[in-house]
C-alpha cells in the first residue's frame, strides 16, 4: 500500500470501522482530517496521529506514516 488513503482504508476495514468520526477518535483527529486522508488531499499522517493510532491499535506508526515495514507491530 503506497498511499496514505490506502493504508487508512485498510486499517478501517481491519478494525471493522465504517465511520470516519470513529476512526478519528482512535487518533485524536477530526472527522474532517480523516476524510482528507481518505480522499488523498492530505498525503501524510502526522506523527502525533500515527502514534496515537499505534497506542490504540496493533498497527505500526512507521507503517502508517511511511508505508514501510510490517503493518502490525
Amino acid at each position: 500500500m503506497k498511499t496514505t488513503a490506502e493504508r487508512v482504508k485498510y486499517m478501517m476495514e481491519k478494525l471493522n470501522i465504517t465511520n470516519q468520526a470513529e476512526f478519528g477518535r482512535l487518533s485524536n483527529a477530526s472527522r474532517s482530517l480523516v476524510n482528507q486522508w481518505l480522499s488523498g488531499r492530505t498525503k501524510n499522517v502526522d506523527p502525533r496521529y500515527a502514534f496515537k493510532i499505534e497506542d490504540n491499535t496493533n498497527f505500526s506508526a512507521r507503517w502508517i506514516m511511511l508505508g514501510e515495514g510490517n503493518p502490525k507491530k
